[in-house]
């Protein structure tokens, strides 16, 4: 009996030390009270924990059969504060600090993450070495001094290379060698001459090492993450019409490199479209959303995705006002009806906002007697006293009042959660601006039109 009382805390022992966990430390000054553990999966994180920090460390323990693959450990949200791990079943544990992470982030156990971030590390330092040479190169007129650069950048080259192939081989059956290997960055094997030469190598051979079937960067958002720089970063132009050419460029490019998997297309696709959904750029998203995303098989597309994406954009500069109708003097109006003045002004106002009786009238005077420019004056009210009272006084515009204030549908259609909020349109009603105050709206009336 004492024997199997003696094997039971052994095994019980053997279990509970057995089981994997992802721990850290904070080095230095830290007011970080949590930490959350994620599961990068396609375009998202997954959350599967968090934990609090105590006295600078904090700790998860990993349930049997986690899947491998790579994971996030979030410490500043506001900020932007994680760190990424590669999770294939062994203890990870790290050590950093949360102020300075980039420079001090040290991998105390995991032969996987070790590795990673050694090759991380190693490779980037021969980066940083062939960039300054190439850059020195470009800038220089010296004959002497470029054969001397060209033959400094040979040698650079075959360390680099050399590099690459000890990482590779050290990590081959490993996860971590699918992120090695498409980590790679293509380097010509002799200096480039020209800038415009270098540009369009980086263009041309930006995805070569990047297996887009490889499932294991799929679901740590590698992938995406690569899509994401070739597309923003890597052409750009001051001239915003030929940034949006550049921009589609990209994305055409992409997804030729992607080909008929249907699943990454959705997933880059919803990836790329929510990006252009934040610059707000109406030309992209309607690309994005009519030309590829809705002409995917039914089975990937997320119609919550696309109703998400066109509520956002409704009230871009570029989208047709969204239309409404009320009643006036018995009869049913419609923004779209009016048809008075090549520039119309949209506001939305209330008689109970202190702001809106300084800047709507001060609005009114600057635009009763230009008949180029046309008000409609949306009140947002509880009752229609105070609608009644400045109706009579704003004769020259068009005067709508809007009951139950926020709750208003108009209001609500248009997202308004505060007063005075403008919308300037042209002749069919497209928004051309959004100025946030009545100066704003003056500077850009005198900007755009001609008053008379």
């Amino acid at each position: 009996m004492f024997k199997k009382i003696i094997f039971s805390l052994f095994l019980i022992s053997y279990v509970a030390e057995s089981q994997n966990v992802v721990k850290g430390t904070f080095t230095g000054v830290n007011e970080n009270k949590w930490v959350i553990l994620y599961q990068l999966k396609g375009v998202n994180q997954n959350y599967i924990a968090n934990a609090d920090v105590v006295s600078g460390k904090f700790s998860f323990n990993i349930p049997e059969n986690t899947p491998k693959g790579m994971y996030r450990l979030t410490y500043d949200i506001e900020n932007s504060g994680f760190v990424d791990i590669l999770y294939n079943n062994e203890s990870v544990e790290v050590e950093f600090d949360p102020n300075n992470q980039v420079e001090t982030l040290k991998i105390i156990a995991s032969e996987e993450n070790k590795l990673y971030y050694n090759y991380l590390n190693e490779i980037e330092v021969m980066r940083q070495k062939l960039d300054a040479i190439q850059l020195s190169f470009f800038r220089t007129d010296d004959e002497k001094q470029k054969e001397s650069l060209k033959a400094d950048y040979s040698s650079a080259y075959e360390l680099f290379k050399n590099v690459q192939t000890k990482f590779e081989t050290a990590s081959v059956g490993k996860l971590a060698n699918h992120f090695i290997k498409a980590n790679q960055k293509y380097y010509a094997p002799t200096i480039i001459n020209t800038p415009q030469e270098y540009l369009n190598s980086e263009r041309q051979h930006f995805f070569d090492f990047i297996n887009f079937n490889d499932n294991e960067l799929r679901n740590a958002v590698f992938i995406n993450q690569k899509i994401i720089e070739y597309v923003f970063y890597l052409s750009q132009s001051d001239d915003a019409q030929v940034q949006t050419v550049l921009y589609k460029n990209a994305v055409i490019d992409v997804l030729q490199k992607i080909g008929e998997n249907n699943a990454l297309a959705s997933e880059v696709s919803a990836t790329l479209m929510l990006a252009f959904t934040q610059i707000q750029n109406v030309t992209l998203v309607d690309f994005m959303l009519e030309s590829i995303y809705k002409k995917l098989p039914k089975e990937f597309i997320d119609e919550a995705l696309v109703v998400e994406v066109e509520s956002k954009m409704k009230l871009s500069i570029g989208k047709i006002a969204p239309d409404f109708s009320w009643e006036q003097n018995g009869k049913q109006q419609k923004l779209s009806d009016i048809n008075v003045s090549d520039t119309y002004i949209l506001v939305f106002w209330s008689t109970t906002c202190s702001h809106c009786l300084v800047e709507v009238p001060e609005l009114y005077e600057y635009t009763k007697n230009n008949k180029n420019i046309h008000v409609i004056a949306v009140s947002l009210e509880n009752d229609e006293l105070g609608f009644k009272v400045y109706s009579e006084k704003f004769t020259k515009w068009t005067n709508v009042l809007g009951l139950e204030k926020w709750q208003n549908n108009i209001a609500k259609q248009y997202n308004i959660t505060s007063t005075p909020t403008y919308f300037v349109l042209d002749a069919s009603k497209r928004i051309i601006a959004k100025p946030d105050h009545i100066q704003d709206v003056k500077a850009f009336l005198l900007e755009n039109s001609s008053p008379k």
